[in-house]
């Protein structure tokens, strides 16, 4: 439980750090712009002025891709946003074109296929020209654009992987509502055939009874017969009762099975269950349960692993789990 609540906390705090970073960079920019080489106080404040106007707009785009949710309106403040930094360029210093590394992100970020790789490649493309037209150096004008096409890249990997650490977190949080809801069934499918019709015995048995009670003549034999049919269908019925909670507070061997097959089918392994035709048991003790979960985590955690066999053999009362990954198999024993 602790560390689903600190995997949960660095899934929340992945999107904020994304932002962050993101605002580090125009900031520096900014603090730059009155000390670079050809630039006076005019062009640092011009730059002060369009990075104060765009970066708001540009944290909003990575918000919400590192959410992994498209941006509401995303086109449109894309467009303000390269309206002001290109806008502003012939005004804000020679080293501005390096702001150029935001829209390349927000390009990605916002624009759909194939608009924003021409998007990218065009802002690539015309930083290193733009600097040369403000009179940089040429070797100048070359880091330039190198620092546009690696900032970005920098960029843009951190908020993708913000953005895949909420899809996974939103995915294990619907395979544990899966398995919440078929849990769910089992219990009520189960509960239906073999308590509803005890149940349904014991509800006819009293309507014969008191059928029987009503005024007219009734024979004692035959009421006594009733009633103790009754009184033993209800204590059958509650022993069945008491003996199907106490099977629900342990987990079921099928459920644990079919978990870790959804787990690691979610995570790209190709997983294969294998059941006996005579089923399983219901219950799973704990040591084997642990067993099994700390399987599954080595294959998570394991690169390479493509395909997966998870099987299960009934001997002797015994049940032999078998969790084979290319041809290295680990076997859990399950006491009857």
């Amino acid at each position: 439980m602790a560390e689903f609540w600190r995997s949960d906390r660095i899934v929340r705090l992945a999107p904020v750090a994304a932002v962050a970073c993101s605002s580090l960079l125009p900031l520096l920019q900014v603090t730059l712009s009155f000390s670079y080489e050809g630039n006076d106080g005019h062009n640092g404040l011009w730059s002060l002025a369009a990075t104060a106007a765009y970066l708001p707009l540009h944290l909003r785009h990575v918000w919400y891709a590192a959410r992994a949710v498209r941006p509401p309106a995303g086109r449109w403040t894309f467009t303000a946003m390269a309206v002001i930094v290109l806008g502003v360029t012939p005004l804000a210093g020679n080293m501005w074109p390096r702001a150029y590394a935001g829209l390349v992100v927000s390009a990605l970020l916002v624009l759909p296929a194939p608009w924003s790789y021409l998007v990218f490649a065009g802002l690539v493309a015309v930083a290193a020209p733009a600097a040369l037209l403000l009179d940089l150096p040429w070797q100048s004008a070359a880091w330039v654009a190198f620092s546009v096409l690696c900032g970005g890249g920098a960029l843009l990997l951190l908020v993708w992987l913000a953005a895949a650490l909420t899809r996974l977190q939103a995915a294990r949080e619907a395979l544990a509502q899966q398995a919440v809801a078929q849990e769910r069934r089992r219990i009520d499918d189960d509960l239906r055939r073999t308590l509803g019709g005890a149940l349904a015995s014991i509800a006819a048995r009293g309507d014969r009874v008191a059928a029987a009670l009503t005024p007219g003549p009734a024979d004692p034999v035959a009421l006594t017969e009733e009633l103790s049919g009754l009184a033993d269908d209800s204590r059958r019925t509650l022993a069945e009762a008491r003996r199907r909670v106490r099977g629900y507070r342990q987990p079921s061997l099928r459920a644990e099975l079919e978990t870790a097959a959804t787990l690691l089918s979610a995570a790209g392994v190709e997983t294969r269950l294998e059941l006996p035709r005579q089923g399983v048991p219901e219950t799973i003790p704990p040591h084997p349960r642990t067993a099994l979960r700390a399987a599954v985590t080595r294959l998570l955690g394991a690169e390479g692993v493509r395909a997966c066999t998870i099987s299960a053999t009934v001997e002797g009362g015994r049940v032999l789990l078998e969790v084979r990954a290319d041809d290295v198999a680990e076997t859990i024993e399950v006491p009857a």
